[in-house]
């Protein structure tokens, strides 16, 4: 099961990392509409990020080796899913920072999202 969740995070890692890359001012829209949306947009911004988080949470608890990286990215997801479900003050002060000038950030997070992936592939190919 764990090899499964590996490889589903490597994959959605790669996509979701890809695209931030390369569309970064489409993702500051899209969180600029959630936080227009108020206290909804943090809500439905926790909605985005619970659901594979409590899937690698659920089966993955490996706390070795680089694939502990997924649980911890995993425990990541649910954490911030929580704090944006539960305090969505907190979620609506993050999203406030969210700015066209400051895509950059998307591109760096996107960075880091593909290498994680490429480090969990590794992995994969390695064992």
């Amino acid at each position: 099961m764990e090899t499964s969740i590996e490889k589903l995070v490597a994959i959605c890692f790669l996509v979701i990392g890809l695209s931030h890359i390369l569309q970064p001012r489409a993702w500051v829209k899209f969180f600029i509409m959630l936080r227009e949306k108020d206290e909804v947009g943090s809500i439905l911004n926790g909605l985005l990020h619970f659901p594979l988080g409590a899937l690698i949470v659920s089966f993955h608890n490996v706390w070795h080796g680089i694939p502990l990286v997924v649980t911890v990215m995993g425990w990541g997801l649910v954490i911030k899913s929580l704090i944006y479900l539960t305090y969505p003050k907190h979620g609506m002060k993050v999203l406030s920072q969210v700015t066209l000038e400051r895509s950059g950030g998307f591109v760096i997070a996107g960075v880091v999202a593909v290498g994680l992936s490429g480090l969990i592939a590794f992995s994969l190919l390695s064992t």
